[in-house]
């Protein structure tokens, strides 16, 4: 049976409009750096490698989506349990069948669903990067796969605050300082570090946990290492194994479930 609430979600999400604007925002980039290459290449005469345009469209292509993705997530999902009460709509869910795990998967899918048919709409780029080649051919899927998931988790955080704060604004406020301390200020502690522990000859295996610590689980980090193999780049950690993604998408999967636990709990306590 089809969850109920998955479709009401996503027919509010659909209705709004500032979302729209930041996806077409995001989709002119890659637009415009797409059609630069490919002018630049032509008027040139051919002396540009297609692999060098090839690469630069598919990784504005991949990291675009990927913005895309991690901004739109929480947007979609940080009132997504809290307005229930703001709209005194929460007699009608006392009086559903539905159970608060139900209630929150189908507002998880309803807003994570709207997201990806944005982040759907990247493809053609990533089609006409791949027809250019420059990357391996197994990155920019893996990339996008990956941009599914930390969209995914970013909404379910977003939706477990709603449902632990219970209004709006303060949902929003919060989604955004999750974000900005994860996305932002995460790398920059770890980079620091990084740069003060280089002075003394840091050990490996100190890096290795600086770098799980602060950066590796950053909602781009795995697409990064992804993009970085695929370009024969060398640098710290590309060599370091297929651990360093698998690292990366496991806390995701941590961080995933703590949000919709939090979306349970709220529920459970305001509604049930």
């Amino acid at each position: 049976m089809i969850n109920p609430l998955l479709w009401l979600d996503l027919r509010v999400r659909v209705r709004e409009r500032r979302l729209w604007a930041i996806a077409f925002f995001f989709l002119a980039i890659p637009m415009l750096i797409t059609l630069l290459s490919i002018t630049s290449s032509l008027d040139d005469g051919g002396n540009n490698e297609p692999g060098e345009v090839g690469t630069l469209t598919a990784m504005c292509a991949i990291f675009c989506q990927a913005g895309l993705l991690v901004i739109l997530s929480p947007l979609a999902a940080a009132q997504r349990i809290s307005q229930e009460r703001e709209q005194r709509t929460y007699a009608a869910l006392v009086n559903s069948p539905l159970s608060p795990a139900t209630i929150a998967r189908g507002k998880l899918w309803g807003a994570w669903i709207f997201t990806l048919w944005l982040g759907v709409l990247t493809l053609p780029f990533v089609a006409v990067a791949g027809l250019w080649g420059g990357l391996a051919p197994w990155v920019m899927p893996l990339c996008f796969v990956l941009n599914i998931l930390a969209g995914f988790t970013l909404s379910s955080l977003a939706l477990g605050l709603s449902g632990l704060l219970g209004r709006s604004m303060s949902a929003y406020l919060a989604s955004g300082a999750l974000l900005c301390l994860w996305g932002m200020a995460m790398p920059i502690i770890g980079m620091l570090s990084l740069g003060i522990l280089d002075n003394g000859n840091v050990a490996k295996a100190e890096t290795k946990a600086l770098f799980c610590g602060f950066l590796l689980h950053h909602p781009l980090a795995p697409q990064v290492w992804l993009a970085m193999r695929g370009c024969g780049s060398t640098e710290t950690f590309t060599d370091w194994g297929l651990w360093v993604p698998l690292y990366g998408v496991g806390i995701w999967g941590l961080l995933t479930l703590l949000g919709f636990k939090l979306a349970v709990r709220g529920l459970q306590r305001e509604v049930y």
